[in-house]
């Protein structure tokens, strides 16, 4: 435990450990340790002790007390705010799962550390849901250069929104797919991120859209079944057609998040729908159906691969007054 050289208790120290054989990022520990050495120096204030008995039975209005400090006295954004409470929880977290203490951030709401609620912009209602993949299929406003090749990107553009709105990716798991994630054979889709993977299932449509789109693509340039090569591909519209890198590579270029943020911006514009829809509002609309529809804030939490729940309870607190 010498090896930090910071003041932080021992038990801290045990925690922080373990992310390091976690293999987290130096960086990440370095923040962590940042942020947990202000709110014991804090505690050693409050309570004039730092031992572990006294942080396990902190309370919730303890935590609401530092939290207020940070807010009020410092002007934390609730950006930074909100960080600093992940770290904590994380920390009660990895003792919580040992039976050795008992999490008072769970009480706690984000919304009340600073953080602007939701609201309906943040959101996709039903009717422009429809509107937009009206849009997709239709050819309004679409210029003559445009028609040539729209056929051979539609699905492919569908597929991108689909996976968005109904099984709640985010940017970065949709970029990252390869045709070792894709089993056409049993309608499912592996998502891997750093430290978590999971299993999406596809009904017929949306698999059906999502192999239209593969059969689209020529087979010269197609990504191979079964191997590492990029799911969504990039298009060459001056060549029209998918694109393929031969030099060291040798397989498709991937479609890269700016080329897959300028087409939602592109097709959102087509559509007639309100400037600034985001692949998040995608998501967000994904989060907030899943709410509606019954299911647990530890559901979606493993859903979704998120470490905690504390970005998930702004949508509950926004699904109460819909």
């Amino acid at each position: 435990m010498d090896g930090f050289k910071t003041s932080l208790p021992s038990f801290v120290k045990e925690y922080l450990y373990s992310l390091v054989k976690k293999k987290r990022k130096p960086s990440t520990v370095k923040r962590y340790i940042y942020d947990l050495e202000d709110f014991f120096i804090w505690l050693e204030i409050e309570k004039r002790n730092q031992s572990f008995v006294t942080w396990a039975n902190l309370t919730h209005d303890d935590i609401q007390r530092y939290l207020s400090i940070l807010t009020e006295s410092r002007s934390y954004s609730p950006r930074t705010t909100k960080r600093v409470l992940t770290v904590l929880n994380q920390l009660y977290k990895y003792y919580d799962n040992l039976g050795l203490s008992k999490n008072p951030i769970l009480e706690i709401n984000i919304i009340d550390c600073g953080e602007v609620p939701m609201t309906s912009h943040d959101f996709l209602n039903e009717k422009e849901v429809k509107q937009l993949f009206l849009s997709l299929h239709s050819t309004h406003d679409l210029s003559e250069k445009q028609l040539e090749t729209r056929h051979l990107i539609v699905d492919r553009n569908e597929a991108i929104f689909l996976l968005f709105l109904y099984h709640g990716l985010t940017l970065q798991e949709l970029t990252n797919l390869q045709m070792n994630h894709i089993h056409f054979e049993t309608n499912t889709i592996t998502v891997a991120s750093l430290d978590h993977e999971k299993t999406i299932h596809l009904s017929s449509e949306h698999k059906q859209v999502m192999y239209k789109y593969y059969e689209t693509i020529p087979k010269p340039v197609r990504p191979r079944y079964h191997e590492n090569d990029p799911f969504f591909v990039a298009f060459d519209f001056q060549r029209g057609t998918y694109r393929w890198v031969y030099e060291e590579e040798n397989k498709p270029k991937q479609l890269t998040n700016i080329a897959i943020q300028r087409m939602i911006q592109k097709e959102v514009k087509r559509s007639g729908l309100r400037k600034g829809i985001s692949a998040q509002h995608l998501r967000n609309t994904f989060i907030l159906t899943e709410i509606l529809a019954g299911k647990s804030i530890s559901t979606i939490q493993q859903q979704l691969g998120l470490k905690t729940d504390i970005s998930l309870k702004k949508f509950f607190q926004f699904a109460t007054q819909v």
